[in-house]
């Protein structure tokens, strides 16, 4: 049986390593709790994606990347930066993003249980 390619620990991955660089990108970079928030998080949804797409780790990676996505949305307000601002829309469009790409591996692994 061919081993089922997730392409969305990939996508995760790469949206980890945009939080990485997204302070010095859109220029937050001064801002130190959104940038940290941002770093910090980026580099563990990374790292955590890359272990899962090697499929080091199988079983719960959906619902970790689901709090991840949830602390995303929620951090602007957690540290007190506008969620219009361009740390704001960062975090929260990432982290609604990797939420629903966690909810959409949910849907797929009960189709193939399913099927």
């Amino acid at each position: 049986m061919k081993p089922m390619i997730r392409w969305q620990d990939w996508t995760n991955a790469l949206l980890g390593a945009w939080l990485v660089v997204s302070p010095s990108v859109l220029g937050y970079s001064l801002d130190e709790a959104a940038a940290g928030n941002a770093m910090g998080v980026g580099a563990a949804l990374l790292a955590f994606n890359v272990i899962s797409a090697c499929r080091l780790i199988d079983e719960g990676q959906e619902l970790l990347n689901i709090v991840i996505g949830a602390w995303l949305l929620l951090s602007p307000f957690a540290f007190g930066f506008p969620p219009s601002s361009a740390a704001g829309v960062d975090t929260m469009a990432v982290g609604a993003v990797v939420a629903l790409l966690a909810g959409w591996q949910i849907r797929d692994a009960a189709r193939k249980r399913r099927a």
